[in-house]
C-alpha cells in the first residue's frame, strides 16, 4: 500500500524531460562560448596585426632618422646620417693643408660622434660641416726640433735641414786647423739633440734665420750705418756701448778705418752652440833666455851694460789642444825636443850712488810762468822751443842734472846755457837775463843757472826752453813736469 507523503499528493514517477533540457542548454553554452572565443581570437588577432604594423613603422621610422652628433675635440660641429661623411670631409681638409704647406698635418683634435635621431632637415650639409671644421681647427705639422741642453731652440721641416746646420756650424772652426793638426774629436760641449715633433706651422723656421739664431742668440742683429765723421768712438756714445765691445763685435773690421756707409754691427755675438776641437798639433817655438845680472861697484845704479849677448832657443812640440769656438781653453804638452838651447844674457848692473849733478831722467819747468808760445809752427817758421813768459831776473833752473856744455851770448838766442845731461838729452835755455854757471860745470837738478831776461831775437821777457834727443829738437811739453 503507498504510503501518502506530507502534503497529501501520491508521489509518482517523473518524466526524463529534465536531461533533455539540460543538453540543450549545455549545446546552446557551448554555441555561446565558441561565438565568442573566436570573437577573441578575432581580436586578438588584430591587436598583434595592429602592434606588428605600428612596430615595423617604428623600425623604419628608427632606422630612417638613425643620425650621429658630430664632435670636433669637444665641440658639436653637426649632425650627420653617416659617420663617413664626416671622416671624408676631414681627409679632405687635411690633404688641402699638407698640399698648400707642402708637409705632413697634424691636427690636435680629432672627430668623435654620438648617437642620435634626426630628421633630415637637422642635418647638416657637407659645405656647413667643413666650413664649422674650419672655424674651429687648429693643426699641427709633422717637424722636427733641435734641442740644446734639452732645451728647444728651433724648429725645421726635415731632420735633414737641421744636420745641415749643425755641420755649418761645426765648418768654419774646422777649416782654420793647420796642415799640422791632427784633428781627434769634433763636437759640442752642449748635449744636442734632433727629435721628431709635432709642432705648430708658425713656429718652423727659415733654414739661415734658423742658423743667424744659434749663432748668434739673437734673430736679428741690429746694425749702424757709419755716417760722415763717425767712428767706433762716437758710435759707442751713441748706443751707450763700449768701444770694446763694438770691437768683438765686429771683428772683420779695421777700427782706425771705417769707411761712410759700412754697416757695424751693436751686439756681440753668443753662439747658442760651442764647437769644442780637440787636436794633436805639432810645432816649433821661440824659447826665452834668462837674464842674469853681474853687480859692479864701479858704475852708477843707473848705468848697465850687457857682458853676454842672449840668444833665444828653439824647440819642436807635440800638443794637445783643446778649443771652444776657436779659442785656446787648454794646452797639454805631450813632448818635446829640444832643436836649439838658449844663452843666457848677461848684464852688468852698477851699484854705486848717483853723485847729485847725475841726470834722473826727469825733467822739471825751468822756471816759473805762463806758456806765451808752444812748440809748432809759427808765422810761417817753426818754433822748436817752449815759451815760458816771466818777469825779468825770475831765477830759471836746471831741469836735471848733468854738464854745462855753453854758456854766452848765440845769435837769436841771446845769452843761452846748454847743458848735456848724458843721456842723449841736451836742454837749452834762451834770452837770459843773467848767467850764473860756466861752461865745464856739472849742475844737479833744479839748481840756479841763469834769470829771465830779454835778449836776442825777443819782444818781452821770458824763457826759451828747448828740448833735444839725440841732436834733434823734441817738443818740452811731452817732457816736463
Amino acid at each position: 500500500m503507498d504510503k501518502p507523503n506530507h502534503s497529501g499528493f501520491k508521489a509518482q514517477a517523473l518524466p526524463m524531460i529534465g536531461s533533455k533540457v539540460f543538453e540543450r542548454f549545455r549545446i546552446v553554452k557551448n554555441k555561446i562560448s565558441e561565438k565568442y572565443s573566436f570573437k577573441k581570437i578575432l581580436v586578438g588577432i588584430m591587436l598583434v596585426v595592429i602592434a606588428g604594423l605600428m612596430l615595423a613603422t617604428y623600425k623604419i621610422n628608427e632606422i630612417r632618422t638613425r643620425a650621429f652628433v658630430v664632435y670636433f675635440g669637444e665641440e658639436q660641429i653637426g649632425i650627420v646620417r653617416d659617420q663617413e661623411q664626416a671622416l671624408n670631409i676631414l681627409d679632405d681638409i687635411k690633404r688641402e693643408l699638407s698640399n698648400t704647406y707642402n708637409i705632413d698635418i697634424v691636427l690636435n683634435k680629432d672627430i668623435s660622434f654620438e648617437d642620435t635621431h634626426a630628421k633630415d632637415n637637422l642635418l647638416a650639409s657637407s659645405v656647413e660641416l667643413k666650413s664649422n671644421i674650419k672655424s674651429k681647427m687648429t693643426f699641427l705639422v709633422s717637424g722636427y726640433t733641435l734641442l740644446v741642453d734639452n732645451k728647444e731652440v728651433g724648429f725645421a721641416k726635415t731632420k735633414q735641414e737641421l744636420e745641415d746646420i749643425i755641420e755649418t756650424i761645426k765648418n768654419p772652426y774646422l777649416d782654420k786647423i793647420g796642415e799640422d793638426s791632427n784633428v781627434k774629436e769634433v763636437s759640442f760641449i752642449e748635449d744636442v739633440k734632433i727629435e721628431k715633433k709635432d709642432i705648430p706651422l708658425n713656429k718652423l723656421s727659415k733654414k739661415e734665420e734658423l742658423l743667424q739664431f744659434i749663432q748668434t742668440g739673437e734673430e736679428e742683429i741690429k746694425t749702424h750705418v757709419v755716417e760722415v765723421g763717425e767712428s767706433l768712438w762716437t758710435i759707442a756714445k751713441i748706443y751707450d756701448m763700449s768701444v770694446d765691445d763694438l770691437i768683438a763685435a765686429n771683428t772683420d773690421k779695421n777700427p782706425e778705418k771705417l769707411q761712410i756707409g759700412d754697416e757695424i754691427k751693436l751686439l756681440v755675438p753668443k753662439s747658442l752652440l760651442t764647437v769644442e776641437t780637440i787636436e794633436e798639433v805639432q810645432y816649433t817655438e821661440k824659447t826665452d833666455y834668462e837674464i842674469k845680472v853681474e853687480y859692479d861697484n864701479n858704475m852708477y845704479k843707473t848705468e848697465k851694460k850687457v857682458k853676454v849677448e842672449g840668444s833665444e832657443g828653439e824647440s819642436k812640440y807635440i800638443a794637445k789642444i783643446i778649443k771652444h769656438n776657436g779659442v785656446v781653453v787648454e794646452k797639454e804638452i805631450l813632448n818635446e825636443e829640444v832643436i836649439k838651447k838658449p844663452v843666457d844674457e848677461l848684464v852688468v848692473q852698477g851699484t854705486k850712488e848717483l853723485p847729485k849733478t847725475a841726470a834722473t831722467g826727469a825733467f822739471l819747468m825751468p822756471t816759473r810762468g805762463s806758456i806765451s808760445s808752444r812748440y809748432g809752427m809759427r808765422n810761417g817758421r817753426m818754433h822748436r822751443g817752449l815759451d815760458i813768459a816771466a818777469r825779468t831776473g825770475t831765477p830759471i833752473k836746471a831741469a836735471d842734472g848733468g854738464k854745462v856744455v855753453y854758456t854766452g851770448r848765440k845769435g837769436a838766442y841771446g845769452n843761452l846755457v846748454e847743458i848735456d845731461h848724458g843721456n842723449g838729452y841736451i836742454t837749452r835755455y834762451a834770452h837770459c837775463n843773467t848767467i850764473k854757471v860756466k861752461k865745464g860745470d856739472r849742475v844737479y837738478k833744479g839748481q840756479v843757472i841763469a834769470t829771465v831776461g830779454n835778449t836776442g831775437r825777443s819782444t818781452g821777457s821770458h824763457l826759451h826752453f828747448e828740448v833735444l834727443k839725440n841732436g834733434r829738437n823734441q817738443n818740452p811739453a811731452n817732457y816736463v813736469r
